[in-house]
């Protein structure tokens, strides 16, 4: 081989392994988008306690956001910031929670700007982490806090789920979060496998039906290990009293044989 092709032969040589590297560690790590938490061995909706096992790799500063049963990791600054298996034991309730804390299990940085979950900022529990010496570490955040929380298996007029007080513009919003929780219940009492969950992408719709109720209907994904279908669900709403009389889903697209329910 011509001894000026040998260094642009290793050269793309190398360019390919780091290729497949990278190629290898996206397979684990979602930067900066949402994705669904993973379950905690003790996932239990019952539970009046919650609390959220956050690993997450830093290089210099990063924000973490926990919203319902999604996570989102923002790097501020350095390296981009990941995930690195955040477990938790139950959803962050879309309403108003007591006790809520975050603790460093480990970590060589600080924790900063724990931002506690209320109505003005959609329930969502917010946690920077500076990590301030050269090259990025592993951290492992315990993201704790206290609710009463839904009784699976009760019957649904017996577990009456209240909505947050409404703020300007987010109103609609609540109630939506309440519902989908609602029937994230329903549908675990019908699936309890311990692999299938709901998936809900898009806000849905919320109509008023007179004498102070309201609908709320829209879309999700019902999805196992070994099965993903589309779902329609509804629950209609008391404005009055701020609380979800009622909630339904129906299964699309049919197949000869179905595991979810």
């Amino acid at each position: 081989m011509n001894r000026k092709l040998i260094p642009i032969a290793v050269g793309a040589a190398l360019a390919a392994c780091a290729s497949v590297a990278l190629a290898e560690d996206r397979v684990y790590r979602v930067d900066d988008e949402s994705h669904l938490i993973r379950r905690a061995p003790d996932w239990n909706l019952a539970d009046n306690e919650g609390m959220c096992r956050l690993r997450i790799w830093v290089d210099d500063t990063a924000r973490v956001r926990l919203q319902g049963d999604r996570i989102t990791v923002e790097t501020d600054r350095g390296k981009r910031a990941f995930d690195q298996g955040s477990v938790c034991t139950q959803p962050l309730p879309a309403h108003a929670v007591d006790n809520f804390h975050v603790e460093v299990a480990r970590g060589r940085g600080t924790v900063m700007e724990v931002r506690q979950p209320d109505r003005h900022n959609n329930y969502t529990g917010t946690v920077s982490v500076v990590d301030p010496q050269n090259g990025g570490d592993s951290y492992e955040l315990i993201m704790a806090w206290n609710t009463p929380g839904p009784v699976i298996g009760a019957a649904p007029e017996a577990v009456p789920v209240p909505l947050p007080a409404p703020a300007p513009g987010y109103a609609a919003f609540d109630a939506s979060r309440a519902c989908q929780e609602r029937v994230r219940v329903e549908f675990l009492n019908r699936n309890r496998d311990g692999d299938a969950y709901v998936e809900f992408r898009e806000p849905p719709t919320v109509d008023t039906l007179g004498h102070e109720r309201s609908t709320i209907q829209g879309y999700a994904w019902a999805r196992s290990r070994t099965e993903s279908r589309p779902i329609a669900y509804n629950c209609t709403v008391n404005d009055n009293t701020q609380r979800i009389l009622s909630a339904s889903y129906d299964l699309r697209d049919n197949p000869r044989v179905s595991y979810l329910r």
